[in-house]
């Protein structure tokens, strides 16, 4: 009888817990709560009750034994509010739904460029940030995409995010093009931030690069003025004779061969480009200011198209 009147006050006992984790709550209350990796069931609990997110860590952590979520709780960043319920944010939590704040790289963007961008959504410390892409040398490898990024993450944590989605971006099948044509990933990447830099529209990159492949094979001076923009630290509109002598390993205009590394972030579309040029013998290109370019093979018929465009303009 002692036995089954225990068993009847456990299940009314679980019952009421149950019930009281799916039908009360709370005044409401929004909070952004951290879990971090290694925190059990008791500890979150405790963390809820301290955010005012619920009344009880001892009911919740019976609710959440009953609801078989105690050992799927995840790490990570959560916005919760009372009005979820129990059930709600317990679901949240186990499904790993973590919050963060949404920021897009664009295309092509440098390191400054990105840590610009992400000290002015109060992200990272700039200094920090950059430092820590000057350390690794990961210009050309913070691949530009729309990225969650959980306030209070750390400025390693964020680059790693980035590199990790470059990785998965340049597989397999892009490194064994880059072995077919004999170029490292790092001369690919170098090779696809000019292309970047210099095309206005998608559709020209491929003949964009043939340029660069040319020029490369020939052993001539790349003499692009996305380079030098980047030697000079500063994207001017007209680069100036002096501005094309800038003393910069960077500087296309005076060193041969690619640069030194990436001149800025490029796109998928831009790495493609310069794995997969356009069969093209032209060796020359001119901006027309309308975002598409002129192609020459010959240095006069070049000479031609920018008297063309001076009278133009």
């Amino acid at each position: 009888m002692n036995k089954r009147k225990l068993l009847l006050n456990l299940t009314l006992l679980f019952l009421l817990v149950f019930l009281v984790g799916s039908v009360y709550q709370r005044p409401f209350n929004e909070r952004i709560i951290i879990i971090e990796q290694g925190m059990n069931t008791k500890e979150i609990a405790y963390l809820l009750k301290e955010d005012q997110l619920i009344s009880s860590p001892y009911l919740f952590m019976a609710y959440a034994a009953l609801k078989d979520d105690a050992g799927k709780l995840r790490p990570g960043c959560y916005d919760l509010n009372t009005n979820m319920g129990w059930g709600g944010m317990l679901e949240k939590i186990s499904r790993g739904d973590t919050y963060g704040v949404k920021v897009t790289i664009p295309e092509g963007f440098n390191s400054w460029q990105i840590a610009n961008l992400l000290a002015n959504r109060r992200l990272v410390n700039k200094n920090v940030f950059l430092r820590l892409v000057r350390e690794k040398d990961l210009e050309g490898y913070l691949y530009p995409a729309t990225y969650a990024v959980v306030p209070g993450a750390r400025a390693e944590e964020i680059v790693q995010m980035m590199v990790e989605k470059f990785n998965n971006v340049f597989g397999d099948d892009l490194l064994k093009r880059s072995q077919k044509l004999n170029m490292t990933q790092r001369q690919v990447l170098t090779l696809a931030s000019l292309i970047e830099r210099e095309a206005k529209l998608e559709g020209e990159k491929p003949e964009i690069s043939a340029v660069f492949h040319n020029r490369l094979q020939k052993k001539w001076l790349l003499e692009s003025c996305a380079t030098v923009q980047y030697a000079l630290g500063k994207n001017k509109q007209t680069l100036s004779y002096n501005d094309l002598k800038i003393r910069s390993p960077y500087n296309t205009y005076i060193h041969p061969g690619l640069p030194p590394g990436p001149i800025c972030n490029p796109s998928s579309s831009s790495i493609k480009a310069a794995l997969y040029p356009a069969s093209s013998d032209k060796l020359f290109f001119i901006a027309e200011g309308d975002g598409t370019h002129k192609f020459s093979k010959y240095y006069r018929e070049h000479l031609q198209e920018k008297s063309r465009l001076h009278k133009k303009s």
